[in-house]
């Protein structure tokens, strides 16, 4: 038997009060409500008001608490709690602050105690027979998915004025469930709202929220406060079939606690079995964050009244809160990219036998989502141009612009490439990605360096040493890096099949721009030839505009495509190449 108090007794607090003094292995002591309800809740059940909140926390039989108090109120209960030892059930969302969602994480690890997040989504049966669908990989990737969530009924004025606003209160719902079931986060958002709307607390009665996932898909997020009943839909469309979910019953007046009685009741044992069982909650600090970062970049999208890159961390090339399909691609990528697997993809890629035009390699390349990037928000094209423009602004060399914009063109290679190599659509370990030296011992500058250990070159005395198969001050030139679009761009830009004039320094920027580890973290220097150091310069400037140069604008492509067709003009002598 457990002893829990219950914080709150509002929607959501009801909910959890009839279903824990009617769970067997719950005993209910406490119920902390502002207002005195201890003539309608039972008698077993001791009311508190917050001036006595202390009994709360100084009670040590008390084990756990279930907070579903107004937002604002949480962080400070949930420390107090933590601090005496209490396992501790938050409502969504744990805060509106991203320093005290990690603050309070951080305290219940380091007290061993539970911490768990009430996003009841993921605990309804439907839902989860979908996420299982789709896992399964029984309707193949999803191409499309749809919500609507329509309220009922409609909120009092003094629940809104502390909800947080739509997108934090109703929105973060069907996000956090949306990612969960994709396994996936967006990347760029836009928010369309009613022109009569009040934007000052975003506290809308209508949003439509388009959304755009880091695997290519696109969610439309329909939300409502006002129905005639609870509305809760979901679709999804794969390449090889859909789910469809109507949960709305017409002439049906069906309520929040209706909707969810099953998940609600699922979702409170689960609490019970992670304090008793040790287990880990279904919700993490990363899922918290990412939906508070979502919430708010929905927020900006409206203040800006356009579409938003949603930035997980802070900066470029931010890899603490990444999704699942970036941190897998780098796994894959350290444990299986070694010597052997290198020179196996120089031979399968040497015969450029596919001739395409420039431009259509870089349409075609619109269909391709890299993986590894976890600042990705715009197709392949878009990133390109706007590294070119911004080489362009600043008056750097034309054939520097060249360079800009087909720099990623080497992830064409997909066109012959497959999952199995890494190089297909879905798995692109060998083709994106920060490239490393094999042949020698990894270095420990690389991202994610913890993944090192499981390359199997690592085992071999010839490789597993600082210079390896190599001599200090051999040239990267005479180096095998790790396969991928780098390298493949500078096998078609050197290949007499496709006789061009770029300089030297254009090539080293295609050839190296993605090894980070030597031109960001300054590692591999001792195999420098007189060339690097010469050419380090340059590429240390070509990275400046790879990476800053990714932004929310979208260049209009029509307006400045002359001008680069003119570029490829001047430096190829064809306007196709071989691949």
């Amino acid at each position: 038997m457990i002893n829990i108090a219950l914080f709150g007794y509002g929607r959501a607090g009801k909910i959890h009060y009839n279903n824990s003094i009617n769970n067997s292995n719950i005993n209910l002591k406490y119920l902390v409500e502002l207002n005195d309800v201890s003539n309608i809740i039972d008698k077993n059940v001791k009311y508190v008001n917050y001036e006595n909140i202390n009994v709360i926390f100084e009670d040590e039989k008390l084990d756990a608490v279930i907070i579903t108090t107004p937002t604002k109120t949480h962080y400070e209960i949930i420390i107090n709690c933590l601090n005496h030892n209490k396992h501790v059930f938050i409502e969504k969302p744990i805060t509106e602050d991203k320093e005290e969602i990690t603050k309070c994480f951080e305290l219940a690890k380091n007290k061993n105690l539970v911490l768990f997040v009430g996003y009841n989504r993921r605990y309804d049966n439907t839902i989860q027979n979908i996420k299982n669908k789709i896992s399964n990989n029984e309707i193949g990737k999803i191409n499309y998915a749809l919500t609507i969530s329509r309220d009922y009924p409609y909120p009092q004025d003094s629940f809104l004025k502390i909800s947080g606003g739509i997108f934090h209160d109703c929105a973060t719902h069907d996000i956090d469930y949306m990612n969960w079931v994709l396994n996936d986060k967006p990347i760029s958002v836009y928010v369309s709202v009613p022109d009569n709307d009040n934007t000052q607390d975003f506290s809308y009665d209508h949003v439509t929220i388009n959304f755009k996932y880091s695997t290519g898909t696109i969610v439309c997020m329909n939300l409502s406060r006002i129905s005639s009943s609870y509305d809760q839909r979901c679709e999804f469309y794969g390449i090889s079939g859909e789910i469809i979910n109507n949960e709305f019953k017409q002439n049906c007046k069906l309520s929040f606690p209706d909707r969810y009685k099953q998940a609600f009741e699922t979702e409170l044992a689960s609490f019970l079995n992670c304090i008793n069982n040790n287990e880990l909650p279904l919700v993490t600090k990363e899922d918290c964050i990412n939906n508070y970062i979502i919430a708010n970049a929905c927020q900006e999208s409206v203040i800006q009244n356009k579409r938003i890159t949603i930035k997980y961390g802070d900066g470029f090339r931010n890899y603490e809160n990444i999704s699942k399909n970036v941190y897998e691609n780098y796994l894959l990528a350290r444990t299986y990219q070694n010597v052997k697997f290198v020179n196996n993809m120089h031979k399968k890629y040497s015969t450029l036998n596919i001739k395409m035009e420039i431009w259509d390699i870089l349409e075609k390349l619109n269909g391709l989502v890299d993986v590894s990037d976890p600042d990705v928000s715009h197709p392949n094209l878009y990133h390109a141009m706007q590294t070119a423009e911004m080489m362009r602004k600043d008056k750097l060399p034309d054939w520097m612009q060249l360079i800009g914009l087909i720099h990623d063109i080497g992830k064409i290679m997909y066109l012959k490439g497959d999952d199995v190599d890494g190089t297909g659509t879905k798995k692109q370990w060998a083709m994106v990605g920060d490239t490393f030296i094999v042949g020698c011992k990894l270095s420990d500058k690389l991202i994610f360096p913890e993944f090192n250990k499981y390359n199997l070159d690592m085992n071999n005395k010839i490789y597993n040493n600082k210079y390896g198969i190599y001599d200090p001050g051999c040239g990267l030139d005479n180096v095998l890096c790790s396969w991928g679009h780098d390298e493949y761009l500078y096998k078609i830009l050197s290949s007499p099949k496709n006789p061009n004039t770029i300089p030297e320094e254009g090539l080293y920027m295609a050839r190296f721009h993605s090894l980070y580890a030597y031109h960001d973290k300054e590692d591999y220097f001792y195999f420098q030839s007189e060339k690097d150091k010469k050419m380090l310069s340059w590429l240390k400037k070509f990275n400046k505009y790879d990476l800053y140069s990714k932004c929310d604008t979208i260049i209009d492509i029509n307006e400045t495509k002359e001008y680069y067709n003119d570029l490829i003009k001047k430096y190829f002598t064809n306007s196709y190449l071989y691949i």
